[in-house]
């Protein structure tokens, strides 16, 4: 990724964080961050990564919202980041800590049992 796109995707991921927890809070998605924006190289497209934390619905139905949302997050991007093209967003659920959580827990059992032996 060159520098210009890490910069673009570090801007990108600031403004939607912003949006996301101060204009988008009637979604009711408790609290959603944006854990990683990957841009195209022609910085036309952009695939940003959410993570929920005290949600009551399914991953599935917040992207679905943010998605219905999609057209003002593109405005609000258009106003504060200064780009040629305003890229086109999708996004994604980002399940990196709930892999992680659950790797955490298989490792954990494997070693209850370790203590025992000794």
């Amino acid at each position: 990724m060159s520098i210009r796109s890490e910069k673009v995707s570090e801007e990108i991921k600031h403004q939607i964080n912003s949006v996301l927890t101060k204009d988008l809070t009637d979604i009711n998605a408790g609290l959603v961050t944006v854990t990683n924006v990957i841009m195209s190289r022609d910085l036309k497209t952009a695939k940003i990564y959410l993570s929920f934390l005290g949600n009551k619905e399914t991953p599935e139905k917040i992207i679905e919202k943010v998605n219905l949302r999609k057209k003002q997050i593109r405005m609000h991007l258009g106003s504060k980041v200064y780009l040629k093209n305003v890229p086109e967003l999708f996004f994604y659920h980002d399940d990196t800590m709930e892999y992680a959580s659950k790797i955490d827990e298989l490792i954990k059992k494997i070693h209850t049992n370790d203590n025992d032996e000794v």
